[in-house]
C-alpha cells in the first residue's frame, strides 16, 4: 500500500456493492504458490489450523516469515495476471445479460 484508502472511489471486481474505496498499491512480486506449500504452517492463535485455512485480515505472526520465504522460493511459472483476460471478458457477459434483463421504464410522454 503506497497511499491512504479513497473512498469517494469504486472498483466493480466484486460481486456485492458492500465493499467501497480503493487504494494505490505497488507490486513488488506476483506469482502462483499453491496451498500445500504452506499448509504444514500451524497457527497458534487460529485454534491451530493451518495457514491455509485462515479468513481475509487473520493475524500472522513469525509464521509470516516462513511464509514469505517460501514465497520467495518458490519457482512459479504462472500469476494471477494470467487470468485477468479471461475473467475481464467473462464479467463483461454478465453485465451484457443483466442489463438486457432490465425492463425499459415506460414513456411519460413528456
Amino acid at each position: 500500500m503506497i497511499g491512504p484508502v479513497d473512498f469517494e472511489k469504486s472498483v466493480d471486481y466484486w460481486q456485492q456493492d458492500k465493499w467501497n474505496g480503493q487504494f494505490p498499491v505497488k507490486w513488488h512480486t506476483i506469482k502462483d504458490v499453491p496451498n500445500s506449500q504452506f499448509r504444514h504452517i500451524i497457527l497458534e492463535n487460529n485454534d491451530n489450523k493451518p495457514v491455509t485455512n485462515t479468513r481475509d485480515t487473520q493475524e500472522v505472526k513469525l509464521e509470516g516469515i516462513e511464509m514469505l520465504k517460501i514465497f520467495k522460493n518458490y519457482d512459479a511459472e504462472t500469476s494471477i495476471l494470467d487470468d485477468f483476460g479471461f475473467y475481464e471478458e467473462r464479467e463483461k457477459i454478465i453485465q451484457e445479460r443483466k442489463a438486457r434483463r432490465q425492463p425499459s421504464l415506460p414513456s411519460t410522454g413528456e
